[in-house]
């Protein structure tokens, strides 16, 4: 893993003629909030709301808009994952930590989630806490193929587990934390989410995510998408 690490470094110091290639003018910095005038309802809603609330908005809104989904079209899905990090990061003010789950908060697939509860029967859990309306178009936009074997339904789900994983890893001095997380998870997933299942995929996405994480706290400049090229080994 270190090898691999120091070619990351090496091609981050190089760059990339493809990365430059696809932007054609176009960059994934925008703000869906350019075009908008002032507002003083909005203006004291901002002033008493939580920041990591806004910010949560905010990448929400970037994921939403037309122009990221003309830069998944132009570039494509791992290009548009790293859109997604990197909006989040500025938004973060470059906190790594904070702009990984922000990225998760971006990228949540799931509106709801139905839990099995003995006795109780079925227990429905909101997750995004966005309008039906606002969901659907993120989820729309959100980057599928992100790997080889993509299946034709596509890996949206994929990007969450990624995501947190790579938070947790980051933000924890255990190296073994994400991993056990991520297969606690995938076992109460299958044993009591509505249609759950033990995903070998899921876990896939878990490990990139885990390595994508700790690999940050020794380079800053690495994206997701460095990893979600990698060969899976279990």
């Amino acid at each position: 893993m270190r090898k691999l690490l120091a070619i990351l470094v090496l091609s981050k110091l190089v760059g990339t003629a493809s990365f430059a290639q696809c932007e054609g003018g176009m960059s994934w910095d925008f703000d869906e909030q350019d075009n908008q005038g002032f507002s003083i309802g909005k203006f004291l809603t901002d002033t008493f709301t939580p920041k990591l609330i806004l910010d949560t908005r905010r990448i929400r809104a970037y994921v939403r808009d037309p122009r990221f989904r003309e830069l998944m079209l132009r570039c494509g899905d791992l290009r548009a994952v790293d859109g997604i990090y990197l909006k989040a990061l500025k938004i973060a003010e470059y906190n790594i930590s904070r702009a990984l789950f922000l990225s998760l908060m971006g990228t949540l697939e799931h509106e709801n989630i139905d839990f099995k509860i003995p006795v109780v029967g079925v227990l429905g859990v909101p997750l995004t806490f966005e309008s039906d309306s606002l969901f659907a178009v993120r989820k729309m936009n959100l980057p599928s193929h992100i790997y080889a074997d993509t299946p034709p339904e596509g890996d949206r789900d994929k990007l969450q587990h990624f995501f947190a994983s790579a938070y947790l890893s980051y933000v924890s001095d255990s190296p073994d934390l994400a991993k056990e997380s991520g297969d606690m998870v995938e076992w109460g997933e299958a044993k009591f989410v509505v249609g759950g299942d033990d995903d070998p995929r899921d876990k896939r996405a878990n490990k990139h995510g885990d390595a994508f994480g700790r690999d940050l706290a020794v380079v800053k400049t690495l994206l997701p998408s460095d990893y979600l090229r990698l060969p899976y080994e279990k």
